[in-house]
């Protein structure tokens, strides 16, 4: 669900005063809930869309196929399946169709998560680096990241 656009707005000053260091993260976090308790339409559909989303999973991870051998003989595969993007089927009832667009579906899906876990963590890893090579050669004695990043900012703010 995503927030609309006086929570969207409320959480980003929020966050811009922790940042600027004029609100501590606990009074940041009380303002926005007291903006979202200033709208009771919003938690109750937050609510309901969070019960509803809990209770379609349930369903999934419950769901009986019917099927003992299917139980049985793979017991790691659920007994419903995705077989469109708002569609799914019990794996015992699938013809061959669903049984390849399950297939598609669920490639698509791990492979998205596959990608993006993959590109998220080059991500930090290349951040970190660049963070690493740049300070730990001037990391001597007792100084800190920080303060050599005080540092390196002078020298940023003089050239």
């Amino acid at each position: 669900m995503k927030a609309p656009h006086w929570l969207a707005g409320e959480i980003a000053a929020a966050g811009a005063r922790v940042l600027d260091g004029k609100v501590t993260r606990t009074e940041a976090e009380a303002s926005i809930a007291a903006a979202v308790r200033a709208h009771p339409g919003y938690c109750e559909e937050a609510g309901v869309t969070a019960a509803l989303r809990q209770f379609g999973k349930w369903i999934g991870e419950h769901a009986s196929s019917g099927d003992l051998y299917q139980s049985a003989l793979f017991p790691d595969l659920p007994a419903v399946m995705r077989v469109a993007p708002n569609r799914t089927a019990a794996v015992s009832d699938m013809n061959a169709e669903e049984l390849d667009h399950a297939r598609n579906m669920l490639w698509a899906r791990t492979q998205n998560m596959i990608e993006g876990a993959e590109e998220s963590a080059r991500r930090e890893r290349s951040a970190f680096s660049r963070l690493y090579d740049k300070v730990r050669p001037l990391l001597t004695g007792d100084l800190t990241v920080g303060d050599v990043l005080d540092g390196l900012m002078g020298e940023e703010g003089q050239a």
